[in-house]
């Protein structure tokens, strides 16, 4: 009888770490699908963001702040040089579902032109004596 509980319990605390395991590979899995709902709460509040990772380029901080200064969205990083794959889906199907709201919302790709007119400020800068 007292092995016989032994083995319920040991069987128990398998079942338990088994579902642990599932939980945590299902949730890094879905990053995607959570930043993708995340973005439409976000959106269908009038909340746009455009999330960042990864070391910042040169045009970085002032993409975002013509972001904010002509459309009112804000850029968040959210990770700089160790970004887990994670973290890159979660971004990825965040910036898919916001952006596109955004490009609807201001008639053109906004996230691009604010890039390419501070990449055309730094290059200016850099050619200035």
């Amino acid at each position: 009888m007292i092995a016989f509980a032994k083995k319920e319990r040991i069987i128990s605390v398998l079942i338990i770490l088994n579902f642990l395991i599932g939980l945590a590979v299902g949730w890094s899995v879905t990053a995607g699908i959570r930043g993708g709902l995340a973005a439409r709460y976000d959106v269908w509040r009038g909340h746009y963001y455009d999330l960042a990772y990864g070391l910042p380029t040169q045009e970085r901080p002032e993409s975002a702040r013509l972001l904010k200064e002509r459309y009112g969205i804000e850029m968040r990083a959210i990770a700089y040089c160790t970004v887990s794959q994670t973290e890159r889906w979660y971004a990825d199907g965040y910036d898919k579902v916001s952006n596109a709201a955004a490009n609807r919302k201001f008639g053109h790709d906004v996230i691009e032109e604010c890039w390419r007119d501070a990449h055309q400020k730094l290059l200016a800068s850099k050619h200035m004596p």
